[in-house]
């Protein structure tokens, strides 16, 4: 954590003279944790990333009277939100619902707006790390309303705001009135940084949904029903590249496209079910996430909505939680579907590769272990390809695992009881034998 309040902690220097910039001030208008700069020598005011959440890798320097943004970093992407969104600043009042748990003293803030659903939850992730490591910590949990329901138990305060996803990375001059205000009288207030990508071994997911995990070790009892979940999108269909349109015939040609392509996808989410259901009759295959416009076999559950709330997303998470195993393309909807399931199945775009694993939340165990419990494909794999995928896990995945893990490969176990690994692997026929 960092300072924040009265004078946050803030390193930038001036584009112009290469002199270390004053810090006058900070400014949380959204997605944004902001310091409020000016250059001693040429007197140009400023707005700097504080290193939290992506600015803490990708820290931004936007100059106040012309609006350019200097990024040092070349992350395009992040340059243009605070860019566009400095351009198109507002000052609208939200719903902001405050509920306080103790007394403010020294709180810290864990500002967790984004306009990407995916930021958001690794953000909040961040807050088990105060409640396990410094327990004292008076946690403040800034949210938007639809992560609500996952703050943990233990917070300090939680600050709800009334904010749309597609919104939140707007510079909004209310909702830094709004979260000063609560904080001058306080004196003084720290900011988390946030991590962008917690490490895994810092939170349970758990703690965070109220849902437990697939339990690995019952894999194999498990199998009398194999239960898979393919996690559907219409923005990013498998196989398609998201579609754009700048004119209103482009757009019109992009809607049908889009609709071909979530056709298509649908064709092969039934083809994978099928061949998962010729090697495992019993299978349980389910299809959740956002959408409705093509209909299913009904020998396929289908958990699709039009609209989340909190009942979809829980039922969703106990979904994920009794499957083996998830498909879905690369996304923050893999997020929690590959902190609940068994294992996962992803389908990778072609300009995402960059960015794997970011949308994983990774179980902590031995890294080969690992590398067997998640797949990466291309999107454009076949929907033979994906089930081949699909099965070989449902088979094997207990046997590499054994195989893997610490004990099987440490000399010294092995030393007292040589037998351990083929005691291990008998207990797996075992299981599979079991009615």
């Amino acid at each position: 954590m960092i300072r924040l309040h009265p004078i946050p902690d803030a390193r930038h220097t001036c584009p112009y003279c290469r002199t270390g910039l004053q810090v006058e001030d900070w400014y949380i208008p959204g997605m944004r944790s902001l310091a409020d700069l000016r250059c001693p020598q040429c007197s140009r005011r400023f707005f700097g990333d504080l290193p939290a959440g992506h600015g803490l890798y990708y820290p931004m320097l936007l100059d106040a009277s012309t609006g350019v943004v200097h990024d040092d970093q070349s992350v395009p992407w992040f340059a243009r939100i605070l860019r566009d969104s400095y351009a198109l600043r507002i000052d609208k009042p939200l719903g902001f619902d405050v509920e306080e748990f103790g007394r403010l003293q020294q709180p810290v803030l864990l500002n967790c707006l984004d306009s990407c659903y995916g930021h958001s939850l690794l953000k909040l992730l961040n807050a088990q790390y105060y409640l396990d490591n410094h327990p004292d910590t008076e946690l403040v949990v800034l949210v938007p309303r639809f992560l609500r329901w996952m703050v943990p138990k233990g917070v300090a305060s939680i600050w709800t705001v009334e904010v749309p996803l597609r919104q939140a990375s707007q510079w909004n001059d209310w909702i830094a009135a709004e979260v000063r205000r609560r904080v001058e009288p306080i004196g003084q207030c720290w900011l988390s940084i946030a991590l962008g990508l917690p490490h895994p071994q810092d939170f349970s997911i758990e703690r965070f949904t109220g849902v437990r995990p697939f339990p690995i070790a019952e894999w194999v009892d498990r199998l009398v029903r194999p239960t898979v979940t393919f996690i559907w999108r219409e923005d990013r269909a498998w196989d398609k590249p998201p579609v754009a349109g700048r004119t209103d015939g482009l757009l019109r040609r992009a809607r049908r496209r889009l609709l071909l392509n979530v056709r298509d996808q649908a064709r092969r989410v039934v083809r994978v079910a099928t061949a998962i259901r010729e090697a495992f009759p019993e299978v349980d295959f389910a299809v959740a996430g956002l959408g409705e416009r093509i209909r299913l076999p009904p020998w396929i559950a289908d958990l699709r909505v039009k609209d989340v709330n909190e009942q979809v997303e829980r039922s969703w998470c106990e979904r994920y939680s009794r499957s083996h195993v998830v498909v879905g393309v690369h996304g923050s909807n893999m997020l929690l579907p590959s902190a609940h399931a068994g294992s996962v199945v992803e389908l990778v775009p072609p300009d995402r590769w960059g960015s794997l694993i970011q949308d994983i939340l990774l179980i902590p165990e031995e890294s080969r272990q690992t590398m067997c419990r998640y797949r990466f494909i291309p999107v454009n794999s076949s929907a033979a390809t994906a089930a081949e995928v699909v099965v070989a896990l449902l088979r094997h995945l207990p046997s590499a695992l054994v195989n893997f893990s610490k004990a099987s490969c440490d000399h010294t176990v092995l030393q007292s009881d040589p037998w351990l690994s083929a005691r291990l692997h008998q207990e797996i026929v075992e299981q599979r034998r079991r009615p």
